[in-house]
C-alpha cells in the first residue's frame, strides 16, 4: 500500500476504470480498464471467476450435483485495482448495493486509497443492474477510458446509461435462485412442475416479474413484444444477449428483439461461472440501451 512517501506514477490517461468481472468484458480488458474477478467456491475450493474454470467446466460440476456459492471481492481487492488504476481519476461501477457487498467493499476501498496519500478522485457508482446490463454500462465507459476522454465526460455517460439500460432475462428453472434463498423452494418447486418460464426485469436494482411464459415459441414471442413494448421508437439500440450455457437461446433472443426494432450494435455473451452460480443452466434474455449516449 502506498503512503505519503510513496512516489505515484503518472497516469496516461484522464479517467481509468474498475469493474468486477460479472461485467463479462473482453480478456484481456480494455486499456484503462482494470477487472476484479469474482470468486466460485466449491466446498474447500475457491477459484478465480472466467481465470481458473470455463462456463463449460463449471455448468458440468453445477449439473453433476455440486453446489457452489460465490464471494465478492474484498476491499483489499479493490484497494489493489485502485492502486494501479492508470487514471488522473477513477470510477468504479458495482452491482446494486442490496444485492451485494461489492458497493460498500468498494467505498472502504476509496476511503483506504485516500488515506494512503494517493490523492486521485475516486467515483464508486452503484449501477442498478446486474449480468449483461452491468455488461453495457461497462462496455461505455471502457470504450471512453481507452480514448482518453475526461473524467466529467465519463461519469456523465455512465451515469445516461444507468438510467436508459432495461434488461429482461427468463430462467428453465428457478432451483438455483431458491438454493440461494432468493426465491421460495416451494415457489421453484411448482414452477417446475407446472412447466412456467417466468420473464423477468431488472430495474432500479429490483428484479420484478414482467410476465409468464410457457413454450419455446411463446418465450421468443414475450421478449419480442417486450422489445417493441419497452424499448425507444426510432433509437439505434446497443444490445447484449446473454446466455447460460445455451448460446443458441440468445441469439434466436437477439434476432427477435431486432426484428422490431433498430439493433447498432449486438454481442452475445456468456454470463460468468460466478453469475451462472446463482441461476444455474438455461438463463437467456436481453439488456439494451441507446447505443448513442449524449
Amino acid at each position: 500500500m502506498p503512503n505519503q512517501e510513496t512516489k505515484i506514477p503518472s497516469p496516461h490517461r484522464p479517467c481509468a476504470l474498475v469493474v468486477d468481472s460479472g461485467a463479462v468484458l473482453a480478456v484481456p480488458p480494455p486499456r484503462g480498464t482494470s477487472v476484479i474477478p469474482l470468486r466460485i467456491v466449491f466446498g474447500e475450493e475457491v477459484l478465480r471467476d472466467v481465470a481458473d474454470i470455463t462456463a463449460e467446466e463449471f455448468y458440468r460440476r453445477l449439473e453433476a450435483g455440486e453446489r457452489a456459492t460465490t464471494s465478492a471481492p474484498s476491499p483489499g481487492e479493490y484497494l489493489e485495482a485502485l492502486i494501479g488504476a492508470d487514471g488522473a481519476e477513477i470510477v468504479c461501477l458495482t452491482l446494486p448495493e442490496h444485492l451485494s457487498g461489492m458497493f460498500t467493499a468498494a467505498n472502504l476501498a476509496a476511503r483506504l486509497f485516500h488515506e494512503s496519500g494517493d490523492e486521485r478522485r475516486v467515483t464508486v457508482i452503484d449501477t442498478g443492474t446486474a449480468a449483461a446490463g452491468l455488461g453495457l454500462v461497462a462496455r461505455a465507459a471502457a470504450e471512453l477510458c481507452t480514448a482518453s476522454a475526461t473524467a466529467d465526460c465519463v461519469y456523465r455517460r455512465v451515469h445516461e446509461a444507468c438510467r436508459s439500460v432495461r434488461m429482461f432475462g427468463t430462467l428453465r428453472t428457478l432451483k438455483y435462485l431458491a438454493r440461494g434463498g432468493h426465491v421460495p423452494s416451494i415457489v421453484a418447486s411448482m414452477s417446475g412442475l407446472l412447466d412456467v418460464r417466468p420473464i423477468l426485469e431488472l430495474r432500479s436494482g429490483e428484479v420484478h416479474r414482467y410476465a409468464l411464459a410457457r413454450t419455446e415459441s411463446h418465450v421468443l414471442t414475450t421478449f419480442r413484444e417486450i422489445a417493441e413494448r419497452e424499448l425507444p421508437k426510432g433509437q439505434p439500440l446497443w444490445v447484449l444477449a446473454f446466455h447460460s450455457s445455451d448460446e443458441q437461446a440468445a441469439q434466436s433472443i437477439l434476432e427477435a428483439v431486432a426484428s422490431v426494432t433498430r439493433v447498432a450494435r449486438a454481442e452475445v455473451i456468456p454470463l460468468t461461472p460466478a453469475l451462472g452460480a446463482h441461476t444455474g443452466p438455461g438463463m437467456s434474455g436481453f439488456a439494451a440501451m441507446p447505443a448513442a449516449l449524449s
